[in-house]
């Protein structure tokens, strides 16, 4: 071993008879100074004794490749340019406080703790393959990248951490079955976040993956699979992502809490769903307080959960493009609505497939607040949605939808919004109002189709025409006074039907032609007042509704 040490060649002793070494032969060669440059290489040994490394400040790389270590290797506080143990087996690595150039554990096997805590890599820091049962990394910077691809590990702390690249966790195993599985509270990962393929699991009142409060450039988690007892399955709560995030082929569960959570997340790009979401007790996607840059996608995915809460949870988050849900099926079994817009801003299109959503049966929304630029694709869908699948009757959405088709010069389309928003009123309003609402809609259409009230006026000036020339036929009718016989001409009795049913016009100046007081014309005059009254009616009617009376009150 000192030739080879001498001279920086690797000694592999996996191929001897005797292939053990003792610790402390280790740690002497290292003291030594002796060491070639290129470092003490071995490999294929087994190492009986403790390795201590502590606070151990050396210029030689260390290489202990393919080796067994019977006892802890100990590294806390060492300084070494190099560490590699790539296939090596050992029962614990305590190296908090490492300062190394280049760290590399690729396929190695730990049975107990891996503790890199607060370590410091000048470089990349390889795990592809490792076993650590748990890795303790807070804390741990790496001004490279970390490639930990297919790690199998009971947990894995990242808290605080910092990473110049980033982390690459693709088919990883992380299983906790009493804690804690993934935790990157307060990383700062320069580079995105990978768990494709991946399987992580928690136990107990802790989340599968919890990124809260971290930094990194995206999320991706492609075929990814979480799962979590009474935490949540994903918790990104206060993190930043300056790009996406992507949740494709994606089956995440959470027995008694929120599956997905994002509150007061931020992401610059855009944020796609594909896959399933299942929360037992619980929502299945919290994006409170959410700004997101681009786009939110969700499509082919199946939501489920049971709760009192909303199943999709999009309250007061910011969507600066597109926010679209197509051919996803949603459902809550719980008391709570499907999907919860409420203050939501939407920068560009809105397509909630709501077609889709109400035909697969029980639906519920609440979309008090919500905003956007531009009219939905079916508003005849919208406001099947609005009247028949919210709970309470808000006026905000129909305000809003009317808004957004005049603006886009649909001002007949705007209209028969505002009326459909009145017929919802009628339905949910004061039971004592509603015979009176009912009315202004028949003549009025609430205000925004005045014109029926003027056919009203016409027809009560038709009903007069009928009832002078009836009172006429059974000599209801005579000259007025100082009249010559003839003065009930046609024309006089048009202008007398008109000074019934059209108040405040008198088209024959003084009158010429008048009810008589016989049976007839007492018939007649009682007949004349309701005329009257449904003069007055119907041109005050007119009269509110051109000047938008009535739709003020």
């Amino acid at each position: 071993m000192i030739r080879a040490a001498e001279a920086g060649e690797v000694l592999d002793l996996s191929l001897r008879g005797n292939n053990v070494l003792r610790a402390e032969a280790i740690r002497g060669l290292l003291r030594s100074g002796t060491v070639d440059p290129r470092g003490l290489l071995l490999s294929g040994a087994r190492i009986t004794g403790a390795l201590d490394l502590d606070f151990i400040s050396t210029s030689t790389a260390l290489q202990l490749d393919n080796c067994v270590f019977e006892e802890p290797l100990s590294m806390y506080g060492a300084e070494l340019p190099a560490l590699s143990l790539d296939g090596s087996t050992l029962p614990e690595l305590n190296a908090e406080n490492l300062r190394t150039r280049y760290l590399t554990m690729r396929g190695t096997r730990c049975t107990g703790i891996v503790d890199l805590q607060n370590a410091r890599v000048d470089g990349s820091l390889l795990l592809s393959g490792a076993t650590a049962m748990p890795l303790f990394a807070s804390g741990l910077h790496v001004s490279r990248s970390v490639d930990a691809e297919r790690l199998f590990a009971s947990r894995v702390w990242l808290d605080g951490c910092e990473v110049g690249g980033g982390v690459d966790l693709s088919e990883a195993v992380i299983v906790n079955e009493s804690g804690a599985a993934f935790v990157g509270t307060n990383a700062k990962i320069s580079g995105g976040l990978t768990l494709n393929r991946a399987f992580v699991k928690a136990g107990g009142a802790h989340s599968a993956v919890s990124l809260t409060d971290a930094t990194a450039m995206n999320l991706r988690m492609y075929g990814t699979v979480l799962r979590a007892a009474a935490g949540s399955a994903l918790l990104l709560d206060g993190a930043q992502f300056t790009q996406e995030v992507w949740l494709v082929g994606f089956d995440a569960r959470s027995t008694s809490n929120d599956t997905i959570r994002m509150i007061d997340t931020s992401v610059g790009a855009g944020l796609v769903l594909h896959g399933t979401v299942r929360a037992d007790d619980g929502q299945a996607l919290v994006l409170h307080r959410t700004k997101v840059g681009a786009s939110v996608t969700i499509t082919d995915s199946t939501v489920r959960t049971d709760t009192s809460q909303a199943a999709v949870d999009l309250t007061d988050a910011t969507v600066n493009s597109e926010l679209v849900i197509e051919s996803t099926k949603i459902v809550n079994h719980g008391s709570g609505y499907e999907v919860d817009l409420s203050n939501t801003d939407v920068g560009n299109r809105l397509d909630l497939g709501e077609s889709e959503l109400i035909d697969a049966g029980v639906f519920t929304v609440t979309v008090d607040g919500l905003t956007y630029p531009n009219p939905p694709r079916n508003t005849a869908v919208w406001l099947t949605m609005l009247r028949d699948h919210t709970r309470h009757y808000e006026a905000q959405p129909y305000q809003q939808l009317a808004a957004v088709h005049r603006a886009a010069g649909h001002e007949h389309t705007a209209r028969k919004v505002l009326i459909a928003q009145q017929e919802d009123l009628r339905r949910h309003g004061d039971p004592g109002n509603k015979l009176w609402h009912w009315f202004l809609g028949v003549t009025l259409g609430y205000g925004y189709r005045p014109s029926r009230a003027v056919i009203g006026l016409l027809v009560t000036f038709l009903l007069g025409l009928c009832l002078v020339w009836t009172a006429s036929a059974h000599n209801g009718l005579t000259p007025a006074k100082d009249r010559p016989a003839d003065a009930c001409s046609p024309v006089n009795r048009i202008s007398l039907a008109a000074d019934l049913a059209i108040p405040l016009v008198k088209l024959g100046g003084t009158p010429r032609c008048e009810l008589a007081n016989g049976p007839a014309g007492q018939w007649a005059t009682g007949a004349g007042w309701v005329v009257q009254i449904l003069g007055w009616s119907f041109a005050t009617l007119s009269v509110a509704g051109f000047t938008g009376l009535v739709r003020k009150s």
